[in-house]
């Protein structure tokens, strides 16, 4: 480090879930109709932004795993991309300080349901 003094920043990851294999002794639960993607938030100490990206960067592969699922396919957490990476104001942590943020820009003919329903569609 070059003697600036480390601060604190949130690196969003992009994981997707791939599956490889047959299924086996299907169920009613098993579904394949959909793609997964998981957004991970990480807390980093570095004294850039682009440090802090690499970082995050880095654990993000390294947090890459796989695992049988219930239906002996193997499953695939793999890296897909930094999305953002926010430099946090606060020196102190406590309940409510701001880990991160976005915005998120639509047509204005987009309704708040509209916006619920592409970005936020958790069942």
């Amino acid at each position: 480090m070059s003697g600036e003094k480390p601060k604190w920043f949130t690196v969003a990851l992009l994981y997707e879930s791939v599956i490889e294999g047959e299924p086996i002794n299907l169920d009613k639960e098993y579904d394949s109709s959909n793609n997964v993607y998981e957004e991970s938030h990480l807390l980093v100490k570095a004294v850039s932004s682009e440090e802090a990206i690499a970082l995050g960067e880095k654990i993000g592969y390294e947090n890459e795993h796989h695992y049988k699922n219930q239906y002996d396919q193997t499953v695939y957490w793999k890296l897909v991309k930094v999305l953002d990476c926010f430099e946090l104001l606060d020196e102190e942590f406590k309940t409510g300080t701001e880990l991160y943020s976005r915005f998120v820009l639509t047509p204005k003919e987009n309704s708040t349901k509209d916006v619920l329903k592409r970005f936020f569609q958790e069942e």
